[in-house]
Order: C-alpha cells, then sequence, then structure tokens
C-alpha cells in the first residue's frame, strides 16, 4: 500500500467511535477469551501506534495480526465502516517487510509462496487437474470454470490436520512434517504418511461441472494451466508478492482469452471480484460463483429438484461468499426450490455471517480456530439439521471438525453436491 493509502487508512481508523460493535462479532476475539489486542479495536490501536511508530515490529506483535481471519464481519458492523480485515493485511506486510517474523511464521510465508507460483498452495500442482480426468470439457469457451488449488488439494490439508491432531500440533512438529514432506515430494508423503486418498472436495468439482454442462453453460477449463488465485499471499500480507502474481494471473487469462469466471471456491472469487480490481491495472473480467448460475437458471427455467425424503438443511454463508462476493440472496433462492428440503436460518446469516475459524488462522493458531469452529458449529447446529451445507473448501474443513467435536448428527454437504443429489434425471 502506498504511503498516501496508509496515511488514508489510519484517518479511517481514527473516526472509530468506540461503540464496540465489532467487539461483538469478532469470532477469533470470542475464541481467544476476549483477550482486547487480538481484537478488532486492539488490532487498531496497535496498527496505530505501528504505524506511528511508537511500537516496532516483533514476532509478538505479528501474533495480534495473524489471530485474525479477514472475515470482515467487523466492516459490516461498523458504523464507519472501518475494516479492521485491512489493517490486519497491512500489519502483516509491514512486519513482513521489517523481517520481523520468528522461524516458523517465515516458514509458512516462505512455503506460500513457492506453492502459489507452482500452481497449488500444497505443492501438489502435478494431480490438481485429475478430477477432470473422466469429464468432457470443451476447449475454445471465452467462460472458464475456475477449479481452485484449495479445492483439487485440500484433501492434502485435511489429512495433514488429522495427522496433527495425532502427533501434536507444536512448530516443531509442522517444521519437520515439512522437511519431510520436500525430501520425498508432497504427494508422495501424503499418500505414503497420512491415508491415501480424500476425494471428499473433488467431487464437488466433477459435481459442478456435471451441473453447468446440464444447464447448458458453454465453458471451458484449464486444467494443468490454471494458475493459483493467490489468496494465500493476500491473506498472509504478503502483498508486495500478491501483487507480481496477480499480473501475472491477469496476464494468462487474457493470453486464453479468458471473459468470465465461474468459481466454486468463493475465497478464489472473492479475491478475484475484490481484490485483484485494486492490484491489476485494467481488470474487466467477470467473476460468478456457480450458485448464481443456478439460480439464474432455476428463475429463468424452473429446474425441477427434489430430494428423496424431509430434509432439514441448515447454510452457512462462507464470508468470501457474502462480504467479499456479495452472494447472500443465490443460495437461498436454490434451496427453497429443492423439494422435501426445509432450509433453517442460523443466527448470525447472509452478510452478517459468522467466520467457520479459518481464514488462515486455522494453521498457525489452531486452538483458537478451532475455538471458533465449534462455537459457529454450534449455532448452525440449533434447529437440529440433518445437513449443515455451504460452498467453501475451509468452511467445509473447519465444520467438519467443528461436528465431529460436537459429536453431532449432523453431517456436512457442499451445496454444489446437494443440488446434484437433487436433480431429477430429465433435467
Amino acid at each position: 500500500m502506498k504511503e498516501k493509502d496508509l496515511n488514508s487508512l489510519v484517518k479511517q481508523l481514527q473516526l472509530c467511535e468506540h461503540c464496540g460493535f465489532c467487539r461483538s462479532v469478532c469470532p477469533f476475539l470470542e475464541a481467544a477469551n476476549m483477550e482486547e489486542s487480538v481484537g478488532p479495536r486492539g488490532r487498531k490501536a496497535l496498527f496505530i501506534s505501528l504505524f506511528e511508530g511508537e511500537v516496532q515490529p516483533s514476532p509478538r506483535l505479528a501474533q495480534k495480526f495473524y489471530m485474525c481471519g479477514v472475515c470482515r464481519a467487523c466492516a459490516v458492523k461498523c458504523p464507519q465502516g472501518i475494516d479492521i480485515s485491512e489493517v490486519s493485511v497491512q500489519a502483516r506486510n509491514a512486519i513482513i517487510k521489517a523481517n520481523a517474523l520468528n522461524p516458523f511464521m517465515k516458514k509458512v510465508a516462505d512455503s506460500l509462496i513457492s506453492g502459489v507460483k507452482s500452481g497449488d498452495i500444497f505443492g501438489a500442482a502435478a494431480t490438481k487437474a485429475k478430477w477432470a480426468e473422466n469429464i468432457i470439457i470443451p476447449n475454445g469457451s471465452d467462460t472458464v470454470f475456475f477449479a481452485s488449488c484449495m479445492d483439487t488439494s485440500m484433501a492434502y490439508g485435511e489429512l495433514l490436520v488429522d495427522v496433527l491432531e495425532k502427533f501434536g500440533w507444536a512448530e516443531n512438529t509442522l517444521m519437520s512434517l515439512s522437511g519431510l514432506a520436500q525430501k520425498l515430494g508432497v504427494i508422495k508423503f501424503f499418500d505414503t504418511f497420512l491415508g491415501g486418498k480424500n476425494d471428499f472436495y473433488r467431487k464437488s468439482l466433477v459435481n459442478t461441472a456435471n451441473l453447468l454442462s446440464k444447464l447448458n453453460v458453454k465453458f471451458s477449463y484449464l486444467g494443468d494451466e490454471e494458475p493459483c488465485c493467490g489468496a494465500a499471499l493476500h491473506t498472509y500480507g504478503l502483498l508486495d508478492e500478491f501483487a507480481e502474481h496477480a499480473k501475472e494471473v491477469y496476464k494468462l487469462f487474457k493470453e486464453k482469452g479468458v471473459r468470465r469466471l465461474i468459481v466454486h471456491n468463493p475465497i478464489c472469487g472473492g479475491v478475484f471480484k475484490d481484490e485483484y480490481p485494486r492490484y491489476v491495472d485494467g481488470w474487466d473480467i467477470e467473476v460468478k460463483h456457480v450458485i448464481e448460475v443456478v439460480a439464474e437458471a432455476i428463475e429463468k427455467n424452473g429446474i425441477e429438484l427434489r430430494l428423496p425424503e424431509h430434509t432439514k438443511v441448515v447454510f452457512h454463508d462462507p464470508c468470501y461468499l457474502a462480504r467479499f462476493m456479495n452472494v447472500v440472496k443465490e443460495p437461498r433462492t436454490v434451496l427453497k426450490a429443492i423439494e422435501n428440503l426445509e432450509l433453517i436460518e442460523p443466527p448470525n446469516n447472509k452478510r452478517e455471517t459468522k467466520c467457520c475459524g479459518g481464514g488462515g488462522v486455522e494453521l498457525i493458531y489452531r486452538d483458537v480456530a478451532m475455538k471458533a469452529a465449534v462455537n459457529r458449529v454450534s449455532e448452525l447446529s440449533i434447529g437440529n439439521p440433518d445437513i449443515i451445507s455451504s460452498c467453501c473448501p475451509v468452511c467445509a474443513l473447519m465444520i467438519k471438525k467443528g461436528i465431529k467435536h460436537l459429536n453431532l448428527r449432523a453431517k456436512y454437504v457442499d451445496i454444489v453436491d446437494l443440488v446434484a443429489n437433487s436433480l431429477s434425471p430429465s433435467s
């Protein structure tokens, strides 16, 4: 961020009315036992002190700003519209530039940079297009389904979380596993040591592609050439690297003739729709979530959707879908169109949704992230649903962990999978 923009951000922070509304909605402040310094108001004060030179970048200061899921709940609730998520990102950037990360966080940052450059944040780019091996997707359309490396490789992330739960989530454990993975190769490491395949996330990609085809949407898929959106670089404050990467991604899209992206992952969608225009001059690519496409088809053509029996479903709005992409009506349009589906609205829904506990916090502060996840799943379980549904791979991971922790009977099902299971053969 340029100096004049930083000055503008600080001036905006000085408009704070000290009402405390931001504190009331911050999921990580609640999960961190209301420690003021990790809440929105505490981070606001620390950022101003950092900007004015009253405090210096340090690993301890980094802890305060990295315990933020960049979920924007504070911005929605703030009467002045102050976005403390942006404050967290800018503070992280300043701390990185001052080389003030601890060794573990430095390792995380370096891994993210190399992963994003390879096309897959988990370093598993060689397998990311395998989900589409048995699907015929024509080339040549200027509408592209962006599958996302998070969806294609989140299974590896889930398996990693599982093994760390068994062996401990200490930083030295993570460092040791990371070193072993680099020696063996990421894919061999996961398949050898972490229990083999997990196709839960890739199934949603298959269903998305099949659904788009059934709706007669002409689209292409970039396959192995699909880049990482770079969301993790932005989230963790690697802003110079993010800006450079975003420009390269845009250049690739233009070379491929891409005019429209359809995403399943709202994190990628939110970054393309909300962040890329701020970092890429001339960004002109339309971005839609697949559920918007389905909702349009329902409203225009009246698709027949039916579950075999009465099913109570609660929908969790992902932060990136609701607050970055501004998509809240469409999931409800789709779910209400499914016969035998009873939609339950949870507390904190639509643009006031509560974060699942992800947002990057799940990797570095697992205990706090899990408390946030359990808190959210507790809300989602009100009404005793059969299914908790959403459409984000990180939300899926955290909600499934919350369900297991609370020993709930509900199961997690992606909204696209729900639609796929509801389609009549004639649709």
